[in-house]
């Protein structure tokens, strides 16, 4: 009986063995990254691109500056009329709660999708309207597509084209160019409105019942300048927000 107790006894200490050597290895039981985070994990990581935007007070500011922080970011339009307030809400919560002990350790950044319309004036308006603290950014059209493109933001305008020039109204800066008249890229005739200098007036914004819609949310980076939480604007969950961004903070 005592051979027998003993055999059963070695069998299961070589199983365990096994068991643990199996759940160390690649494609094995248990290996399987699992999701860590409250908002949606980012899996794998999509590094954030470095980019130089313009803040409320007309000063370049670059990403990559804040490399060793974590990073919120959300995207909005100073227009938006429902989201976008509630969006800059929670933030403003997770600022006051972040206060003086992780205030030098998280950084939040507002970029706007609406650069047709948010120069910088208009955001630092926004934000002192709200008595938000932290940088709001905007840039030219072609400055903020490849952001919008790495934080996969989802953007679109209205798709009517008044002028028939081929560029939608959401884009288009002239939206009454002549018909048949070759526009550039803004949607601008070549021969007649091109130059402030002419006699003809350029106006710089389409329509005013122009929209933008953008389908996002507010992404948090870590400290190695990695996207690894996305919250849907809808969904925002301010305290949970704030135990994502303690998380990385403590990576």
């Amino acid at each position: 009986m005592e051979i027998v107790g003993l055999e059963i006894l070695l069998f299961f200490q070589n199983f365990e063995i096994v068991f643990s050597l199996l759940m160390a290895l690649p494609g094995c039981m248990g290996s399987e990254e699992k999701d860590i985070f409250y908002g949606d994990d980012i899996n794998p990581p999509i590094p954030a691109q470095d980019f130089i935007l313009t803040d409320g007070d007309g000063e370049y500011y670059q990403l990559s500056q804040l490399e060793g922080k974590v990073i919120v970011i959300a995207f909005l339009f100073t227009r938006c009329p429902d989201v976008c307030p509630i969006v800059s809400a929670n933030l403003d919560f997770i600022s006051e709660q972040l206060g003086d002990v992780y205030g030098e350790e998280v950084v939040i950044l507002t970029i706007t999708v609406d650069p047709w319309t948010d120069n910088t004036t208009v955001m630092n308006d926004y934000a002192e309207a709200r008595s938000l603290e932290w940088p709001h950014l905007t840039g030219s059209v072609e400055e903020l597509e490849p952001v919008w493109k790495n934080f996969d933001v989802g953007l679109q305008t209205y798709d009517s084209d008044v002028d028939g020039d081929g560029v939608a109204d959401g884009f288009d800066v002239c939206p009454d160019t002549p018909e048949g008249e070759d526009v550039d890229g803004d949607g601008c005739g070549l021969d007649t409105q091109q130059s402030e200098e002419s006699d003809v007036q350029v106006k710089h914004h389409p329509l005013l019942t122009y929209w933008v819609d953008h389908t996002t949310g507010t992404i948090i980076v870590d400290k190695n300048m990695n996207q690894r939480v996305w919250w849907e604007d809808t969904l925002w969950n301010p305290d949970l927000v704030m135990e994502d961004i303690l998380l990385l903070v403590n990576e």
